[in-house]
């Protein structure tokens, strides 16, 4: 049993190495103020950071970014939480098709989603604009949120909205004054998420932007094809990053949350 469990660990750390090794490795090699890739870097320095955050053409990419996950982030909560108040009140069968109806763009191939995404968006004639990149993201991150906010009202005790709405409470107070205060971390973490899987898409931006219009996916996909250069390990070390300053976030929202709960 010993050397089975050993066995076990030490296969999965392997594969864990395997995963994480290629991208932790870049963050070493961002901090070089030489201009060609190394591994370790002999002229270590913040000179590749100066030079991104000088760049006014990934500025411009990052920006748009942000305000594209934003918007996403917004859009998708709201539209979320919505769907799962009214998931939650169908019998089990309907509540079975519906959810597999929101889960369906993650099923999906992500090639497959953006070819019919593009095709759409074309004979609207918005195809190299940022109405067509939100509401494809809007439509790959819903499930996410749906699932997260959907799984904390089903713990939730009924009778306190029967109790509000008994009292005179209408959905709108009962929601703001009872439901919301106790989803208040699933919606902090579906938005999050929400906010990450727009962020970090490549596929859909790849079929949906335009020149003027690239993420920093795109921008990020291009250099790599076209254009090599040291300035990337600084840029994908701010991409690693962002994800992990999020989990650090959530973890203190849920902390803040649990002793609150407990006074």
């Amino acid at each position: 049993m010993r050397a089975g469990r050993l066995f076990l660990g030490l296969y999965a750390g392997a594969v864990i190495a395997f995963l994480f090794l290629p991208v932790i490795i870049l963050i070493p090699m961002s901090f070089n103020d030489a201009m060609v890739f190394e591994l370790f870097p002999s002229k270590p320095g913040i000179n590749q950071y100066v030079r991104l955050f000088s760049s006014g053409a990934w500025l411009d990419v990052f920006g748009r970014s942000l305000q594209i996950a934003v918007s996403v982030m917004v859009l998708a909560t709201a539209l979320g939480t919505l769907a799962a108040l009214g998931i939650v009140q169908l019998s089990e069968r309907r509540r079975r098709i519906v959810e597999a109806a929101f889960l369906m763009p993650q099923i999906v191939p992500s090639i497959v989603t953006a070819v019919a995404a593009y095709f759409v968006f074309s004979a609207l004639g918005l195809i190299g604009t940022l109405t067509a990149v939100v509401i494809a993201h809007v439509v790959v991150a819903l499930p996410f949120v749906v699932v997260l906010i959907r799984s904390r009202l089903e713990t939730l005790d009924p009778d306190l909205t029967l109790a509000s709405a008994s009292l005179g409470a209408g959905p709108v107070k009962t929601f703001l004054l009872i439901v919301a205060p106790q989803i208040l971390v699933s919606m902090a973490a579906a938005a999050l998420l929400a906010f990450h899987v727009s962020f970090d898409e490549v596929v859909l931006a790849l079929f949906l932007t335009g020149v003027r219009t690239k993420t920093l996916p795109v921008k990020l996909w291009d250099s790599i094809l076209f254009e090599i250069s040291p300035i990337l390990p600084a840029i994908s070390t701010l991409v690693i990053m962002l994800p992990v300053m999020m989990l650090v976030v959530l973890y203190a929202i849920r902390k803040w949350s649990g002793r609150e709960q407990h006074q």
